[in-house]
């Protein structure tokens, strides 16, 4: 099976690392995906990676309760499903790329379009995808340091997305701030 190709607009940009955090707890963890998720726009979206474990679910908990979706603490891993939305002002559409044939299959089925109609897509796997991702969307990088610690590092275009990341983890204990450009 062939790959889907993404359209390409002209012009291929790099992301760049927008910063790096570093999380002291789960709970941190999903506090900083809160204060992400409350600066999110429609059609926004966001590509996850790290190991088994390492708080990809915990983070995008965090966003749909930034987010305000309904019943935020349901938010699972959709690794048996193709794709969970989670309704609310602003949609989460939930995807697990973990297994392959992941991509083809949110494409044959029209993922594209639900991109269209304004919410918010967090592909978990997203390093497993046959397909790269748009190239405006937020690559979310969290890797274990410890047992409890995590190190959380954002890439994308800083003409997107440095405006939303601005100030992201003020006010949050627990979370340390390493890097951040823009």
């Amino acid at each position: 099976m062939n790959s889907p190709e993404k359209p390409s607009s002209g012009k291929e940009m790099q992301p760049e690392e927008l910063g790096v955090w570093r999380s002291l707890s789960s709970e941190a963890t999903f506090r900083l995906g809160e204060a992400l998720g409350r600066r999110l726009k429609p059609s926004q979206g966001l590509g996850l990676a790290g190991e088994l474990g390492a708080g990809k679910t915990v983070f995008v908990r965090g966003l749909a309760k930034g987010m305000q979706v309904e019943a935020p603490e349901e938010v699972r891993s959709p690794t048996w499903m193709l794709m969970v939305e989670h309704p609310g002002p602003l949609p989460l559409l939930h995807m697990d790329a973990y297994f392959s044939g992941r991509g083809e299959d949110f494409l044959a089925d029209g993922g594209e379009a639900y991109l269209q109609e304004g919410g918010v897509l967090a592909v978990e796997w997203a390093d497993r995808l046959a397909w790269d991702l748009p190239e405006d969307f937020l690559q979310v990088h969290i890797d274990h340091e410890s047992p409890e610690t995590r190190r959380i590092q954002l890439c994308g275009q800083p003409e997107v997305w440095a405006a939303c990341l601005e100030g992201l983890a003020e006010g949050l204990d627990e979370i340390a701030v390493i890097i951040q450009n823009g």
